[in-house]
């Protein structure tokens, strides 16, 4: 496997966060790249966690995306209509489940993704959780965003990519035992 790409993905990714480099790296040698005719690699469970600002941070890489299938792997139609509608928030507690759907139907993405020089994305989940607040009226915050960690594109690229990360953010709260889901994007990108 070519180091290359691993380097190139774990520098993308520091757009959006401080990763601890030995355990990324680690898990995508050990995770590998997809093939030739794969849309994406899982990869296995990790979690780095920080402290900062007042809040805790927990980033995990959780998939490669292969960027020379994604106009095959891109949603359109009734297809697109059908996967929003079960993919979303209202049903969905699986944040990969949701931002790889969001992601493949959102046309401006998929082609950042499909013009980009390098043959993969990496896809992380970023969770920050507020330390202060406890007690009924002043709850921790929880706020769960998608990373798109795309090596070698320019900075249309990167604004289009950060447009889709801002729009899908999640706020995840608990009131007793039930727990709520919340878009705190200004809207859900690509549609």
């Amino acid at each position: 496997m070519n180091n290359d790409y691993i380097d190139d993905l774990i520098h993308a990714v520091t757009r959006v966060v401080t990763p601890n480099v030995p355990l990324l790296k680690d898990v995508l040698v050990i995770g590998g790249m997809p093939e030739k005719t794969q849309n994406l690699r899982y990869l296995s469970y990790n979690r780095n966690s920080t402290v900062a600002k007042g809040r805790a941070c927990e980033f995990s890489a959780v998939a490669i995306i292969n960027n020379r299938r994604t106009g095959k792997w891109r949603l359109g139609g009734y297809p697109k209509m059908i996967s929003r509608w079960v993919f979303s928030t209202r049903w969905t507690r699986n944040p990969v489940d949701l931002y790889l759907n969001n992601l493949r139907c959102d046309p401006s993405v998929m082609a950042v993704l499909a013009g980009s020089t390098s043959r993969y994305t990496l896809l992380g989940i970023l969770t920050m959780t507020d330390l202060h607040g406890a007690g009924m009226t002043n709850r921790r915050a929880q706020y769960i965003c998608p990373v798109v960690a795309v090596p070698g594109i320019d900075g249309h690229a990167t604004k289009t990519i950060q447009a889709f990360e801002a729009a899908n953010h999640i706020k995840h709260s608990e009131v007793i035992g039930l727990q709520l889901y919340r878009k705190t994007g200004s809207q859900m990108a690509g549609t």
